[in-house]
Parts: C-alpha cells; sequence; structure tokens
C-alpha cells in the first residue's frame, strides 16, 4: 500500500492538499463535486453515466458525455502532475486512488459547505443524504432513514451481487445499480432513494422488509451477476417492503464480460418494466381503499386504473378523479399530467377540434411548467401538436422527452407515429420496433402495433402490415385503426375475400366506426387519408 500524500477534507469548505502541503486549486465547483462522490464511494469509484446523471442531468446525453469528459481533462491536468497518478477512467469507470489520500469526515450538516450546483438535483440529492447521514461505528448502529414522501412510493435499488465468482466483475455489478438509479429518477412519480443511502444498507439486515423500513421504502430492488459455461445472468427481483411478497422478477441474458454496447437498452428495457409494474401495484393499492379515506396520490392512481381501461365511462370517471386532486392540489405535476391525459384519449375517441388540441396543448405546457424535468409532460405537448399537423414541433418536444427519461416507451411510439405522419415510413419503422422491443408487455403495445402495420403499409410491406395489424387488434379488439390498416393491406394484396372479411370484423368489433374518423388522421399529404378510404370502398366491392 503506498503512503497517502494527499489530504482532502470534505467538512466544512472543499479543501484539497498536495503532497507538497500546497493547497490545491479547483477548475470549478463541479470538479470539487465530482472529487467528493469518487471520495465517498466505495473503492472510490463511479460509473461515468452515474456521474453524468448527478453533475449533468439537466442536459442532453451527448452533452453530458462531453461535459464529463472535458472535467476529466482539467482535472487530470490539476491531480496527475504531482508525481504520482491520483485520478483514474476507463471507457465505463471513473476512480481516485484512495490509498494516496488520506480523507477527513465525510458526512454531516456542513458536508461541502457552499457548493451547490443550480439546476442539478441529482447532485442536490446526493449532498442532502451525505449531509444527514449518521457515521455509525458498526452496521447495528445504523439509524433509519427519516423521509417524507407524502405518501409516494418509493423505491431502494440494492447494490447488485456478484454472485459470478469472478472479482473483476464488481464494477460491472455495482455498475449497473447505479445506473439503474439515474434511469429510474427519471422516472419523476417515483422516488428513488439515493444510491449514499441504499449502498450503505449492504449486508446489514438479511430481512428485506426491515431494509425497507430503515430506508423509507416501500419497494426495493435486489440482482445478482451470474455465470453459464457460455454467458452471463442479469437476475433481478422487486419485491415490496410490506408484505415481503415478490412482485416481478426476470433472468437477462448478457454477453460474457458484460458487453458495455447491449447494457443501454436491457437497462432501458428493465426501467421500463419496473416502472409498469410498480404503476400497476399503486393502481391496486388505490383500489383496495375506500373512497372516504383517499389521498390525492390516491385519487391519481385511481383515476389512471380508470383511464387505462380505455373506454368512455372510465375516461369520465378518471377525470372526476384528477379533477378532485387538482382542487386538493393545484400544483400538482402528476395530477397535471394525468388530467392532460384524460383529455388527449377523450380527443382522440370523439376526434377532436383544433381548437380543443390547442386547449389540451396548453394544459401540456402547463404541466410541463409544474416539473421541467419530468418527460411526460414534453410528450403529451408533442403529442398534440402532431395532431395540429406540426411535425418539426412535435419531433422536437418528443426527443426531448426521450433525452429526459430513454425509457419512456410511449414517447418512442408517438416519434414514431410523427414521422411516418410526415412521410417517413421508414424512419418510423424503426422507431416503432425500438419502442417494442423495450416493453413488449405494455398496456399500449396495441397502438404501437397498430402504427406499426401503417408504416409498413406505406412501405408496401403488406404482410408485415398484416401480421402487425393482426397482433394490434388482438390486443384491442375495438381499435378501428388497426382494423382499418388491415384492411387496407389485404384489398391492395389482391386477397379481396379477407379483406371483406376483415371488414366485417371492424364493424362488428365496433359498430360506431364511420369512414369520416380516417379524415381526422393528421397525414400531412392527406392523400393517405384518401388511400385508406378507398382500400376500404374497395373491400365493399
Amino acid at each position: 500500500m503506498r503512503v497517502a500524500c494527499f489530504a482532502l477534507e470534505l467538512r466544512g469548505s472543499f479543501r484539497l492538499v498536495g503532497p507538497d502541503g500546497a493547497r490545491i486549486d479547483m477548475p470549478g465547483k463541479k470538479a470539487q463535486a465530482l472529487i467528493a462522490m469518487l471520495a465517498t464511494s466505495p473503492g472510490g469509484e463511479r460509473t461515468r453515466s452515474w456521474l453524468q446523471g448527478q453533475l449533468w442531468g439537466s442536459r442532453g446525453q451527448d452533452q453530458a458525455q462531453a461535459s464529463l469528459r472535458s472535467e476529466l481533462l482539467r482535472l487530470r491536468a490539476v491531480l496527475n502532475t504531482r508525481g504520482s497518478t491520483l485520478l483514474h477512467a476507463d471507457q465505463q469507470r471513473i476512480w481516485i486512488d484512495l490509498d494516496q489520500i488520506e480523507i477527513g469526515s465525510t458526512s454531516g450538516p456542513d458536508f461541502l459547505e457552499g457548493i451547490d450546483i443550480p439546476g442539478e438535483e441529482g447532485f442536490e440529492d446526493w449532498l442532502r443524504t451525505q449531509r444527514n447521514r449518521v457515521v455509525a461505528s458498526s452496521p447495528a448502529s445504523v439509524s433509519p432513514v427519516v423521509i417524507d414522501f407524502a405518501d409516494r412510493p418509493a423505491l431502494a435499488v440494492l447494490p447488485f451481487v456478484n454472485a459470478s465468482g469472478d472479482r473483476a466483475l464488481d464494477h460491472l455489478a455495482e455498475g449497473i445499480s447505479e445506473d439503474l438509479i439515474d434511469r429510474l429518477s427519471r422516472l419523476r412519480w417515483l422516488p428513488i432513494i439515493a444510491r449514499s443511502s441504499s449502498f450503505a444498507v449492504r449486508g446489514i439486515d438479511p430481512d428485506l422488509r426491515s431494509v425497507g423500513a430503515r430506508l423509507g421504502a416501500r419497494y426495493l430492488l435486489e440482482g445478482r451477476l451470474q455465470t453459464l459455461p457460455n454467458e452471463m445472468i442479469l437476475a433481478a427481483s422487486l419485491v415490496d417492503c410490506e408484505s415481503g411478497n415478490i412482485l416481478w422478477s426476470n433472468r437477462m441474458p448478457l454477453a460474457p464480460g458484460g458487453d458495455p454496447d447491449a447494457l443501454p437498452d436491457l437497462l432501458t428495457g428493465l426501467t421500463s418494466a419496473l416502472g409498469t409494474r410498480i404503476d400497476a401495484e399503486e393502481q391496486s393499492r388505490a383500489l383496495r381503499k375506500v373512497q372516504s379515506d383517499l389521498n390525492v396520490r390516491d385519487l391519481i392512481w385511481r383515476g389512471r386504473w380508470h383511464l387505462n381501461r380505455l373506454t368512455q365511462d372510465d375516461a369520465t370517471a378518471a377525470k372526476v378523479c384528477f379533477a378532485e386532486a387538482l382542487a386538493r392540489e393545484p400544483t400538482s405535476p402528476e395530477a397535471l399530467i394525468q388530467m392532460t391525459w384524460a383529455h388527449l384519449w377523450d380527443l382522440w375517441a370523439k376526434r377532436g377540434t383544433n381548437a380543443e388540441i390547442r386547449s389540451v396543448r396548453q394544459m401540456a405546457q402547463k404541466a410541463i411548467m409544474a416539473d421541467f424535468d419530468d418527460a411526460r409532460g414534453h410528450m403529451l405537448a408533442g403529442i398534440a401538436e402532431i395532431w395540429l399537423r406540426q411535425p418539426a414541433r412535435a419531433e422536437a418536444l418528443l426527443r426531448r422527452a426521450l433525452d429526459l427519461n430513454p425509457s419512456l416507451v410511449l414517447a418512442h411510439g408517438q416519434l414514431g407515429s410523427a414521422l411516418y405522419l410526415r412521410n417517413e415510413p421508414a424512419e418510423a419503422v424503426m422507431r416503432l420496433t425500438s419502442g417494442i422491443r423495450l416493453s413488449p408487455n405494455d398496456y399500449a403495445i396495441f397502438y404501437m402495433q397498430g402504427e406499426l402495420a401503417m408504416a409498413h403499409l406505406m412501405l408496401g410491406d403488406h404482410a408485415s402490415a398484416i401480421g402487425f395489424a393482426d397482433k394490434a387488434v388482438m390486443n384491442r379488439s375495438a381499435y378501428w385503426y388497426g382494423h382499418v390498416v388491415k384492411v387496407n393491406a389485404l384489398v391492395r394484396r389482391g386477397n379481396m375475400p379477407a379483406a371483406r372479411a376483415a371488414l366485417d370484423d371492424l364493424h362488428a368489433s365496433n359498430p360506431q366506426f364511420e369512414d369520416s374518423h380516417i379524415d381526422w388522421l393528421p397525414f400531412i399529404d392527406s392523400g393517405w387519408n384518401d388511400f385508406l378510404k378507398a382500400g376500404l370502398n374497395l373491400a365493399r366491392g
């Protein structure tokens, strides 16, 4: 072990002293924060993606990566030119050599006094947790974390266990946990326990319910890396801390060594699946409560349950729930988002006017202002712009939504819609396919399958159009758009008997359907509206 030659003080003002005894001037507050985050982490290392999320989370992914690279260049110039290499990095990780540093206390109310990074909520959450930590002499003396989530469900991601037997994969297991924390925190409606708290309970108590109570979490995610002869397996389980029941589990294959290029898609899909499962569980909790006991969050979850049933009566019931939630808490971002979504669904069902769509667009903009970092508000505004035939605005809003939350599956689908509606069906197929791959069990899967069917129809791939239209109407028999696309694909393929049978299915499953419904579809080229109506007329003979 090398002798410590640097001294780092994190209580009070940040101070780093070099081997010559002189104070080292740091390039800025983010440089100080980065060093503090490394110095307080197990082994002195963090993943690049975690640091980007904490210090540059308000920026797009490409910009955040570039900012971190620039910061590393400045820090290396300051730290690695004093006779030793203190700061290290590879493609996935950044670490500091703890053997060379004598570190003072790393918690308390005056931790990193005077450092604040406006707009970076990830850093502020980490800093708040670090200042609130109680330094204990033994695991048994760790005090419970007291956090008020105002009845919101909180999730703690425990450090994933490396069960492969290969210690070189320790960083991969921990990096996956950190990346998941970052991705899950973008859901906004789901509070995520800070890494410094959830990782601190490692090995303290085998009873997950006790761990959940200690952290203030309703849900825990645990996982492990396992090895098989020719592959690795990432196994993950979601646990209800109140009952101790496993709500969801999955085993996902990884390439040996953990191919870094494959991990982002896997973790994006895992984030989407966890959000969907917790969403469904919270809806069920709200339904089990009596009406008089419902708080604002319960009203929102109950309204979501109604909205996901996709009937007109349930949409009305959902709006009643959201209206009551807003009456109690007028600035609730969640209630604003859900009310906007309910109105958008209503407009689709009744094919609303442009004036009505513009009104809902204003609601979406209000939701964005309530929480600018919630991807869903941007997505809802993007949907309104699609329907107003403003493809450039729609695409910008939807891409912003995906920058904020790559796991927002419906935003992938809506971006695919915007692309084919402006005559870019090949690009739409790629985007819609990606959305379906990320969340094959999403409740709105029928919608994405129907959109994918239309994109293939525009490309002249009638077999694929029929296949995806079939899947869409199997998942939702009353989805008239899926039926219309199937009829048209069969007509263009020359299979008139099957087209007439598909037309009969359309009217049987949705007796209210009229050809005028097609006029509302917001194609930039109205020739596609005429194309779809002509196909129905050909099927009628």
